[in-house]
């Protein structure tokens, strides 16, 4: 484009032109690239993709199909179920459940990334809470694999013991091996749906996990690989029946409820309005209480002398 710089036009003039019409150029490029066709990737199975097959029949789709966990609140678990303990010792599950609520989780030792961001999640959480594990309550891990043994629970213990930083872990927390009925048992009261992959060797599974009542009792779910140290701590107080935590913790129960569909507490209006109802009449009689003595104690101190600066 030529310019005639004869007319006396300002240079500015010329820059902001020029600085104009590559912003349309720019603009233009961006939107015909965006409205080049290509194929859509929901597409690729439908349309002679790797595995030739219709969208949404994929081998990867049909694995995770029966993939989840389904929450089967104040199901009683298997107490009776026999596992293997990190010393090779056949136990009980319910050894496991006395006086104390139990967080459940169910992995496999091998499981290359998500099992590991599971305890690692629930790790972080249980060291931002006061309540301790072995002291408040207790923590048992199951490996759904049956190749798997007692060699590699005791392994995955000595580690997250070591990284809990705190005393009475390796009392609390235990780390089980079983065999498939024991394990099927466990995982079919819990909801807690799986599949093997042959050809990958590995297991697709989804990530969370459980607290149960003192006495074997499904009472709260957390899904994910981070779990809120609120929700973690009120889950527990909330199942252990009033048996750990603070007068404090009681009252945030009635302020915040369970949602078995986020898996999380969420605030009660309802129960917020009644705390916030109690704490507003106990600092009312509180005050009440406070001035009521003042006005008791004014003719005695007129009785005993005279005020300083008045004659009596």
């Amino acid at each position: 484009m030529n310019r005639d710089f004869s007319s006396g036009a300002p240079e500015s003039d010329f820059g902001f032109d020029v600085l104009r019409e590559s912003a349309c150029v720019v603009v233009f490029a961006v939107l015909a690239l965006l409205a080049w066709p290509r194929p859509a990737s929901a597409q690729r199975f439908a349309t002679g993709g790797p595995y030739n097959t219709p969208a949404g029949k994929s081998p990867t789709a049909e694995l995770l199909s029966d993939v989840g966990i389904d929450q089967h609140l104040d199901a009683p678990l298997p107490l009776d179920a026999v596992f293997r303990d990190e010393t090779g010792r056949d136990v009980r599950l319910g050894e496991y459940f006395t006086n104390k609520p139990v967080v459940l989780a169910l992995v496999y030792y091998r499981c290359p990334m998500l099992c590991t961001q599971v305890l690692n999640g629930f790790l972080k959480s249980s060291q931002a809470v006061p309540l301790e594990i072995g002291r408040d309550y207790e923590v048992v891990t199951i490996s759904f694999d049956p190749r798997e043994g007692p060699d590699l629970a005791a392994e995955k213990k000595r580690h997250y013991v070591r990284s809990y930083r705190r005393e009475g872990a390796d009392r609390g927390w235990h780390f089980l091996t079983g065999d498939q009925p024991a394990i099927d048992r466990v995982a079919k009261t819990i909801g807690f749906r799986y599949r093997f992959d042959a050809k990958s060797s590995q297991f697709a599974h989804a990530s969370g996990i459980a607290i149960a009542t003192p006495d074997g009792r499904l009472a709260r779910y957390f899904y994910g690989i981070e779990y809120s140290p609120h929700d973690l701590r009120l889950g527990l107080v909330e199942s252990s029946a009033g048996r750990i935590g603070s007068h404090v913790d009681q009252v945030l129960l009635l302020c915040y409820h369970y949602d078995p569909l986020t898996g999380k507490y969420g605030l009660a209006i309802s129960g917020a309005l009644r705390a916030a109802g109690v704490i507003t009449v106990l600092g009312l009689a509180g005050f009440l209480v406070i001035m009521y003595r003042r006005e008791r104690r004014r003719p005695r101190l007129m009785r005993d002398g005279p005020l300083m600066g008045v004659p009596r």
